[in-house]
């Protein structure tokens, strides 16, 4: 048994998680931070279990998703670090040798990963690597995010990865929707954007996880499955088309849930 293993991403949100939205799931809204507690680890033990059942091998897991200052709608560090906890102990008492990821964003401000890091160690939460996004046209420099990273790994004796990272291999409108990148405003591009500029741009940030030494362990593309359904030119059909058999649904009532 031999197969690839998958990386599980708990978001425990019921939208997607970002530095931005961090909202508890409507059906702990009203729990107390002990019955959250409670949740979370049962959640996670009984998905994980779900998975292995149906024959599925976990090599790692992530307990959030760029937690950079909340989970599951907490903000305070000592009941985030809680929450770590819980979803640790969970992954631990399905299977020891699953590794348990923590994952935040931003490596480009000076002092962040340094402070995360700390918080984690001083609040005692249990974990093997610290995951961050890279994104090249938001993220900072290359150098940066080697260095940011190998502190972690040296001073607290973890493992590090790029949980997310990805560029453009065209600026061409797929869609009729606007691009992520390249946008106008504040992004810095510094590969063409072109098919070996993507590849270069993935290559380049490997090399930078490569650099930090053996607690470097790699890198996660982020989302290579989103192709547009076009044509451009065509936006309201597309539309349509998203609308019947799209996530249409979920996109407008999660405004209700995160405005």
């Amino acid at each position: 048994a031999n197969g690839m293993k998958l990386l599980v991403d708990f978001h425990y949100s019921d939208f997607w998680a970002d530095p931005a939205k961090q909202q508890a799931p409507k059906a702990w809204a009203n729990l107390s931070f002990e019955d959250k507690k409670t949740a979370l680890y049962t959640y996670t033990r009984e998905s994980l279990e779900a998975m292995k059942a149906a024959g599925i091998e976990i090599g790692m897991v992530q307990v959030g998703n760029e937690t950079n200052g909340g989970v599951a709608g907490e903000k305070d560090w000592t009941k985030i670090s809680a929450l770590f906890n819980e979803g640790s102990k969970a992954i631990r008492d399905v299977d020891s040798s699953i590794l348990v990821a923590l994952h935040f964003t931003n490596p480009e401000t000076a002092g962040r990963y340094t402070s995360f890091a700390k918080t984690l160690a001083d609040n005692g939460v249990d974990y093997d690597v610290f995951a961050s996004s890279y994104y090249p046209f938001w993220h900072g420099t290359l150098s940066n995010l080697t260095s940011v990273l190998k502190n972690v790994a040296d001073t607290y004796g973890k493992k590090v990865m790029v949980a997310e990272t990805s560029y453009a291999y065209t600026a061409e409108d797929g869609d009729g929707h606007g691009n992520t990148a390249p946008k106008d405003s504040g992004q810095t591009l510094n590969y063409p954007i072109t098919v070996q500029g993507q590849a270069t741009s993935v290559r380049d940030v490997i090399e930078a996880v490569v650099n930090v030494g053996d607690a470097g362990i790699g890198v996660f593309y982020w989302e290579p499955a989103w192709l547009p359904v076009g044509p451009a030119s065509q936006l309201e059909q597309n539309k349509a088309i998203w609308e019947k058999y799209g996530s249409v649904w979920a996109s407008i009532y999660a405004a209700e849930y995160d405005p």
